[in-house]
Formats: structure tokens, sequence, C-alpha cells
């Protein structure tokens, strides 16, 4: 698997360390990344991939080339903080349209043989669904669902899976990364499951600790929708 930080995280909050309970019979590799946006992500796995040989592939990608330029605007430590993560090509793809043609150019040049690919799409960001960043969102995890049904691959639909749940919220927290400094500190404040439900509680939050970032709930949904496309 290959990620951005969606993919990585604690043992609780991580949703391939999930996903390893659930298939115990893979052997299961991650290379997650906080702040790639789908250009870092496919630099890494066209890396990875020139000197290992998995069986299957799972790209997780995408919500930093939303979020990234959405935090810019806010500037001062946030746009300084963007400014580390975009430099040396980790550049957002600003529209739909560039990001469905990089995608495509990756899985393009994906070896060839018999390695089964599965595509996630964005979960959230925010965890109000109508949102304009979530709104945008859609149309990037349009690209990704056309891009999976165009080459055969398998699509775990994570964006669809977390919507059904946040659309049932009569009051969705507004809640998204409002604080600089808890992007750093927030792992301390959720060492254990219990720690992490507190501060969602205290936020708002249902399925993540800050409005992108899953919460245990929130990466047990994202494993199981990965488990459902892998062996539906």
């Amino acid at each position: 698997m290959v990620g951005d930080s969606l993919a990585g995280g604690l043992s609780h909050l991580s949703f391939p360390s999930h996903l390893a309970r659930m298939l115990p019979g893979w052997s299961l590799s991650v290379s997650a990344r906080g702040g790639d946006t789908l250009a870092g992500v496919g630099n890494r796995l066209k890396a990875l991939l020139s000197h290992s040989h998995p069986d299957a592939v799972i790209l997780e990608a995408g919500a930093n080339d939303i979020l990234l330029p959405y935090l810019e605007k806010r500037g001062g430590l946030w746009r300084r903080l963007v400014k580390r993560l975009t430099a040396g090509g980790n550049l957002p793809a600003r529209d739909p349209s560039s990001f469905e043609a990089l995608l495509a150019q990756i899985l393009e040049s994906l070896p060839g043989g018999s390695r089964s690919v599965i595509l996630t799409t964005i979960p959230c960001l925010g965890e109000d669904p109508d949102s304009q960043l979530n709104m945008a969102g859609e149309r990037y995890n349009l690209a990704i669902t056309e891009a999976a049904s165009k080459r055969g691959f398998r699509l775990a639909d994570t964006g669809k899976a977390f919507r059904e749940v946040l659309s049932r919220l009569d009051d969705p927290s507004p809640y998204l990364m409002d604080d600089f400094a808890s992007l750093f500190i927030d792992t301390l404040r959720a060492l254990t499951p219990r720690a992490a439900y507190q501060l969602s509680g205290r936020r708002g939050l249902v399925l993540t600790l800050d409005g992108v970032h899953p919460n245990p709930l929130g990466a047990e949904i994202l494993a199981r929708t990965v488990v459902e496309a892998v062996t539906g």
C-alpha cells in the first residue's frame, strides 16, 4: 500500500493495521507519507515497484491535492508548511482534470503482469458532507472511480462509505484542522482508542480526529471498505 498520512498513524488509528487484522493471510507493506499529493504518492509507488513485485497494489491518494491549496490560503504558518510539503515536485493537482490526467499517467506507467490494483477514493475533508471541500472531493473521486472502471481495477469507495455515515448527522461539526499546533500534537492526545474518541468528541467529530485523519471507527470503516473491494 502506498499513500499519504491517512495510511499512517498509530495502530488503532491506522486503517492498514485494521486491514492486516482483517486479512491475516496477507503480508502487507505500507509506505505512508504525510502531506503527499497524488504526485508524491505516484513517485514513491514508481520507486517501490522498481525493486519489489507485490501481488497487489493499493493506491490511496488525493486528499492533499485539495487540502493543501485550502490550507495555503490561511497564510502564516500554514502557508509555510504547504511550501515545505510541496518542495521537490510534490505539487497538488489543483483541479479534477489535472488530477485525472496525472492519475492516468501513473496507472499507465505501472509494470504489466498479473498484479491486482485497488484504488481508494477520498474519505472526507471535514465531516460536513455538503461542504465546498467535500463537493470538490466528489469531483476528484469521480476521476478515481472512472480510472478504476476504465482499467478494470478494483475500487474501494471509502468516500462513499464515509458519506453514508456523515450524511445521517443532524448537525455535522465544522471542525477542520482548526489549530496549527494540533496538527503535530494530536497523536499524543490520541495514544489509546479511548483518548482518540475523547478528542473526536470534544470537537464534535464522529469518524476523524481533526476532520481528515481517522479515529478508530473511521480507520475500521476504511479498512472494511478495502476488504470488500479485495474480496468482493
